[in-house]
């Protein structure tokens, strides 16, 4: 398939709504490795670089022998194309924008995702939607120790994994659950549900994970300690975290329909009626207002119900997915314009739920 075919395609971790209504809406486990062989990225010659990346791709094709997986060499797309991969969550921003020899080799799914000489000489990924960590570690681990036996990882017998930030040495393990959660930010609480998160090791990013800020209401949240845990007990801290905020949205969600049915409605109700009839729209607004619409939709304050619609405007209106597949879509006005018709089209389509 070309890079055409995959952005066409809906993203294996957005599909909506899942078993929280919306509120868990991904999941994501990334384990950071080296190879013993090779010295740490930062000090390999460019040379020695695209040797690592050439190896790294052959050993996982041979040893995944997943059909239909995309092997992508970074350098050898445009900077449209390296966004739109981190769009749909495939690969990290400093991934998109290095300067080095780099690669990444996903499945045919999306669901694996293998990061090649990033600030690591591996980042593999393993993304779903809804919260699903502990499935998607045994599926992580497993492709581990698979590339393990044929690679040979760079390993200390008291440390554990070798990585190149100290912060990730130990399991290597990033294990995250982006959230959904306007109405804890609409009740004034998220600020100091968030902060009690650090005493848990525990960070909060943006859509894009690592230098990404919140928008549209959705958090990132993950492990900030690798060390002195294992995989397991990592991952069961993070869902027990994560299942106590979507309980306080739940309540938030509940004392919002209750307490102020119309400051709730009047908020849902203005993003229905912009995102209907805008005739231009930026991605800071579309994220803004279909935050609240997502929200409607899932306290049924709106009779229109369709999550896959709504999945679809979320990543088909992001920037570089718009520009890759749409020509007249080159310039931010252009741009804006499109992006206001396909949703005032795509909202357009029969309430009733497709899922």
């Amino acid at each position: 398939m070309s890079l055409d075919d995959l952005l066409a395609r809906p993203a294996a971790w957005l599909d909506s709504p899942g078993a929280h209504g919306g509120i868990a809406v991904s999941s994501r486990i990334r384990l950071a490795r080296n190879l013993s062989s090779f010295a740490f990225q930062r000090k390999l010659s460019k040379v020695r670089q695209q040797e690592l990346v050439g190896r790294l791709m052959e050993t996982t094709a041979r040893v995944t022998g997943w059909k239909d997986a995309r092997q992508l060499r970074l350098g050898a797309l445009t900077e449209m194309e390296r966004t739109a991969l981190v769009e749909r969550q495939l690969v990290s921003r400093d991934l998109a924008n290095g300067k080095h020899p780099t690669g990444v080799f996903i499945s045919r799914d999306e669901i694996h995702s293998l990061m090649f000489n990033e600030e690591d000489h591996v980042r593999l990924q393993v993304i779903s939607a809804g919260l699903c960590s502990n499935a998607n570690l045994e599926l992580a681990v497993a492709l581990d120790q698979a590339l393990e036996g044929e690679l040979g990882w760079a390993w200390h017998g008291q440390y554990g994994y070798l990585t190149a930030c100290p912060t990730n040495v130990g399991t290597g393990l990033r294990a995250s659950v982006m959230l959904h959660l306007p109405a804890l930010a609409e009740s004034g609480e998220l600020k100091q549900v968030l902060r009690g998160l650090t005493k848990l090791h525990m960070t909060v990013r943006g859509l894009h994970g690592e230098g990404s800020e919140p928008t549209g209401h959705y958090f990132q949240i993950s492990n900030t300690r690798a060390l002195g845990s294992s995989e397991r007990a990592i991952v069961d801290q993070l869902n027990e975290t994560v299942e106590r905020l979507i309980a306080y949205e739940q309540l938030a969600r509940q004392s919002l329909l209750t307490t102020q049915p119309w400051r709730l409605e009047d908020k849902v109700f203005r993003a229905w009626g912009l995102l209907t009839h805008a005739r231009s729209l930026t991605t800071e607004e579309l994220t803004e207002q279909l935050s609240w619409v997502r929200l409607g939709v899932a306290l049924s304050l709106l009779e229109w119900r369709n999550w896959k619609i709504l999945d679809r405007i979320f990543l088909q209106c992001q920037p570089a997915h718009l520009q890759l597949q749409h020509a007249e879509a080159g310039e931010t006005e252009q741009r804006d314009r499109l992006r206001a018709d396909l949703v005032r089209k795509w909202l357009s389509s029969p309430p009733a739920s497709a899922n």
